[in-house]
């Protein structure tokens, strides 16, 4: 038995600030996923033609949800095999 649910596909448009460069960025939200209480976006570029996603931790502060960036491999790596699992389930 696997501890992640999937919590919804949708394509929402949210703009994120990289903060190196001031530059705003669309991107579209994938899909929402759940894995042993932490919430997980996987996002893309808005208007890219490429396969690429982006991988968020959901977080709560003192003004809402905020998304931070993952960065860890392990992290990835299993954010990469639910999301590859929950592909194969559709």
């Amino acid at each position: 038995m696997s501890n992640h649910d999937h919590e919804h596909e949708h394509e929402d448009t949210i703009f994120l600030v990289d903060e190196e460069t001031g530059e705003e960025m669309e991107f579209e939200i994938i899909v929402t996923l759940e894995h042993e209480g932490t919430e997980y976006a996987l996002l893309k570029k808005a208007e890219d033609d490429s396969d690429d996603m982006f991988a968020f931790r959901i977080e709560e502060d003192e003004e809402g949800e905020v998304l931070m960036p993952v960065e860890d491999d392990a992290e990835l790596d299993l954010i990469q095999k639910i999301y590859d699992e929950l592909s194969w389930e559709d």
